[in-house]
């Protein structure tokens, strides 16, 4: 029973965090704010959390990370995998707060440092991704793959935090003909 209660509060304070974040942003995040809205003491926030970095941190570690799907190709994948980031995204709040937490990062080097390892962890699906397409010979074997990954990931934030418009499969589809041909490929043709 202690533990049931234990997770129920865990999951409150959490809710809370990512409910304050979606409000008010990040820089008006404090603990006693998450504490009222979560109806727990801050003893018990900072028993879990040493502070509101790590706090943040664990509502974005709780979110799904789309595994790297297996297709034919690395533009099957590639629509496969920003589907799935779609769904996740979709039923989340974090759309919107992602680009508030970008922004305070400039201002808070310990949140900044926080978010490398959530930013890691969404890197991944791409970064297998990437590489299978090297092993199936569509990039080319010295392709830098870190650069591929920003330039995804730059692409797609363009697309959904500033022209607030979500991707569509032809999007997509360009998007990774552009990445094969940059990074040693040839465009394949249209299906």
């Amino acid at each position: 029973m202690q533990r049931a209660r234990s997770l129920a509060a865990e999951q409150a304070i959490l809710d809370a965090t990512l409910a304050l974040l979606t409000e008010d942003g990040y820089a008006n995040l404090t603990i006693e704010a998450v504490a009222n809205r979560a109806r727990a003491s801050k003893s018990t926030i900072y028993r879990r959390w040493k502070n509101k970095e790590h706090l943040v941190l664990a509502v974005f570690e709780r979110l799904p990370v789309p595994a790297a799907p297996e297709g034919d190709d690395f533009i099957s994948e590639l629509a496969l995998l920003f589907g799935r980031f779609g769904q996740i995204m979709q039923n989340t709040a974090l759309r919107g707060v992602i680009p508030t937490l970008v922004a305070e990062c400039m201002d808070h080097p310990t949140l900044s440092a926080a978010l490398i390892d959530v930013n890691e962890r969404r890197r991944a699906p791409l970064r297998a991704l990437l590489r299978r397409a090297i092993a199936r010979g569509e990039i080319a074997a010295d392709a830098d793959v870190e650069l591929a990954i920003d330039m995804i990931q730059g692409a797609l934030a363009i697309r959904l935090y500033f022209l607030l418009d979500p991707p569509s499969p032809n999007w997509i589809r360009q998007l990774g003909q552009r990445i094969l041909c940059g990074f040693g490929a040839s465009a394949p043709t249209s299906r």
